[in-house]
């Protein structure tokens, strides 16, 4: 974290994505998908990743506070990706049933995730970005959230998998994403934020595989992962539901060598 000080008072910037507060994300999706404000978008950022008063700055030069604009690059730029996960659980309001209002995420970096339960949230992600559908948006937010489980492994348990949630069930989404349209607009955007800081991570450590997939299904549907899992099932990782049910980033690791091998034999065969 940086260090500022302002008048004798002292404050540390958050430096990255990932150094923010859940509180301090809420109100980062505020300023971006927010209505325009009467102070400037750069101005209120600064204020929230500092935690300097908006009143304290404004008393500053104005030279001086667009100096300190600088500290809020890493929300603009594509280096700093938000993969800390900061609403790993949710809380509905009120007007849902008691027993439906908790709800459970995956870890950073989108751990625990399985490749069927990416399939299915990349694809309505996909989907989202494209149409800005709130149906897109909440059927993507129910292939990641569940309930937590009533039965089964805890901490502590031999089998446990640090995995709170119920299982993964596509046929679920659909039921899902009913109750959690209710969730606030800040809660659905900021898990959208944090999967697409965890997106562009999986693209960097699997370049191949995304740009083969992006090709694959350039004549379909963009995020058209059955595609995908349907050419890789069988020899490779076993039965269709055997795939869907591996870790996402163990499916892409091993699509990733599998792209490399492709590669030098293509490049041999070609000398």
């Amino acid at each position: 974290m940086e260090r500022l000080e302002i008048w004798s008072r002292h404050f540390t910037p958050a430096s990255t994505w990932n150094e923010l507060t859940r509180a301090q994300l809420g109100e980062v999706v505020h300023v971006l998908y927010g209505p325009e404000h009467f102070w400037p978008a750069r101005l209120r950022l600064l204020s929230i990743v500092s935690g300097a008063p908006l009143e304290l700055l404004t008393d500053l030069p104005v030279l001086q506070v667009k100096q300190l604009y600088s500290l809020t690059d890493f929300i603009y730029s594509d280096e700093h990706r938000l993969t800390r996960q900061l609403l790993p659980e949710l809380r509905l309001p009120a007007r849902v049933d008691r027993k439906q209002r908790r709800w459970m995420g995956a870890g950073d970096n989108l751990s625990g995730v399985s490749f069927g339960e990416f399939i299915f949230a990349d694809t309505y992600f996909c989907a989202y970005a494209r149409h800005q559908a709130p149906e897109a948006l909440s059927h993507f937010i129910a292939s990641l959230y569940r309930p937590a489980r009533r039965k089964g492994p805890r901490p502590g348990d031999a089998d446990w998998s640090g995995d709170v949630r119920e299982a993964f069930n596509e046929h679920n989404i659909e039921y899902h994403a009913r109750v959690l349209r209710w969730l606030p607009e800040v809660d659905q955007l900021s898990i959208y934020l944090w999967y697409r800081g965890c997106r562009a991570q999986l693209q960097a450590d699997f370049p191949q595989v995304f740009e083969a997939a992006e090709t694959d299904t350039r004549r379909h549907q963009k995020g058209d992962w059955g595609r995908v899992l349907r050419s890789l099932s069988g020899d490779t990782f076993g039965p269709l539901e055997q795939t869907a049910r591996q870790s996402a980033r163990t499916v892409l690791a091993e699509l990733c060598d599998l792209a490399r091998e492709a590669r030098h034999l293509n490049s041999t065969s070609s000398r």
